[in-house]
């Protein structure tokens, strides 16, 4: 079977394929606690699978892009490939817990059969295995009987863009920096596997993560910090990126908070994102507080070229003017559409997830006013401003002035989990 050429040399050149997953029960058990489970609010799972149906039905009808679910990839591939399905249920199998509570207790011989017997899961259909995948249940047994809990089920999984990046070389396997998604490449990897996508490395040693990486022709940017490390970063460089210059950008602190809140700028693509040649969106005081480490590609590697600067006077070197975005459009996900050819992407509706993001906001600047009331204001004032104006991203005098097309795109939903259309998306194919 021929091996899929993924590969992406710029955030514009054209979208062929991508990846998808669409949220799942998964999502249930986060929305229970949403902040234990690294998502920024409530939100109605039906909605926000809606939302995404809606995204993936854009991609495939409106740009021609292939859409790839992991879920239909994994189980049509199980069907065919008997060695596949052994894979798929090993790795269920190791996902699927078993306890024994009550110790001193007489277990009935039922149980205690049950219990003892070795655990197989090749019989299982696909469907069944995904799901222990995705749930990472343990059964808990007792005297009496046995109980389902569920350890960390993959509830991040729909933000596809993290577990991996898309570069010029081919696909890399990345590695999640939160215990509460470590597991998610293991079945990201299966997927890549599924449809013949071999990555061409994977992360090792430090921490790698895909909203941090954003190839821009001759060059590429790569985010670091909270999520993707600097060891992460460099293995990158060393194995996973042709480009003739790399710009590892530190991830800045937002000036408007007083402490350390990395979900702000988790990732690059929160604060800044490229959506043609020559162009760039993101968030004025996060682009100048970004410290950028320029490399050159040698014949051993990359090597250090000059002195660190701010992201914007980087992009500004390189002839990127700047689509500046307020602080409450990106706090509502401004910056993270997906370039679907040069000038044109999908992009979050920030006027429709702005009163939700206003919302959490104030909860959290009541709880602690003196970390995040300035940050409120700021994005109050916004509001007022942006709706006098009717200038939400992306309706803006800048993106007309610029000749771009922004299909707008409801995701007041899906976005709670901190993500908008590019995060949901991994690029497979450009070109």
């Amino acid at each position: 079977m021929r091996t899929m050429q993924c590969r992406a040399g710029a955030e514009w050149d054209p979208l062929r394929e991508v990846m998808v997953h669409e949220p799942g029960i998964e999502v249930f058990f986060a929305l229970l606690s949403p902040s234990a489970h690294l998502y920024e609010r409530f939100f109605n799972l039906s909605e926000a699978q809606r939302e995404h149906r809606h995204l993936c039905t854009l991609l495939r009808e409106s740009f021609g892009v292939k859409v790839v679910s992991i879920s239909d990839a994994v189980a049509t591939r199980a069907r065919k490939d008997p060695a596949f399905h052994r894979d798929l249920a090993a790795l269920a199998a190791s996902r699927l817990g078993r306890r024994c509570e009550d110790a001193g207790c007489e277990l009935s011989p039922g149980l205690q059969r049950e219990r003892e017997a070795p655990l197989s899961l090749d019989e299982r259909d696909a469907g069944h295995l995904l799901d222990i995948i995705r749930l990472n249940p343990t059964l808990v047994h007792t005297a009496a009987a046995i109980r389902v809990e569920l350890e960390r089920p993959l509830h991040n999984l729909y933000f596809l863009r993290d577990q991996q990046a898309c570069t010029d070389r081919g696909m890399v396997l990345g590695r999640m920096a939160r215990r509460e998604r470590e597991h998610e490449r293991d079945l990201t990897g299966l997927a890549l596997a599924a449809i013949d996508a071999a990555p061409v490395m994977r992360i090792g040693d430090g921490y790698l993560e895909g909203g941090d990486v954003m190839p821009a022709g001759t060059f590429a940017l790569v985010g670091y910090g909270t999520r993707t490390t600097r060891r992460g970063a460099e293995e990158l460089m060393a194995g996973g990126l042709g480009f003739d210059e790399v710009a590892l950008v530190r991830q800045p602190s937002h000036p408007l908070v007083a402490g350390r809140d990395a979900m702000l700028a988790m990732h690059l693509d929160t604060y800044c994102n490229i959506p043609a040649a020559g162009v760039c969106v993101g968030t004025p005081a996060l682009l100048h507080a970004a410290e950028v480490e320029v490399f050159h590609k040698t014949s051993g590697g990359y090597e250090p070229a000059g002195p660190p600067a701010p992201l914007d006077a980087y992009l500004a070197d390189r002839g990127f003017e700047v689509i500046e975005i307020t602080t409450l459009e990106q706090l509502c996900y401004a910056s993270n559409f997906l370039c679907i050819r040069d000038g044109e992407c999908i992009a979050p509706d920030t006027a429709r997830i702005a009163p939700a993001v206003l919302e959490r906001l104030s909860e959290k600047a009541r709880r602690n006013p003196q970390k995040y009331g300035p940050l409120l204001r700021q994005a109050e004032h916004d509001y007022a401003i942006l709706r006098a104006d009717a200038e939400f991203f992306p309706h803006k005098r800048e993106v007309y002035a610029r000749g771009l097309d922004m299909t707008p795109l409801m995701l007041t939903n899906a976005t709670g989990g901190y993500g908008g259309a590019h995060c949901m998306t991994c690029v497979l194919r450009r070109g």
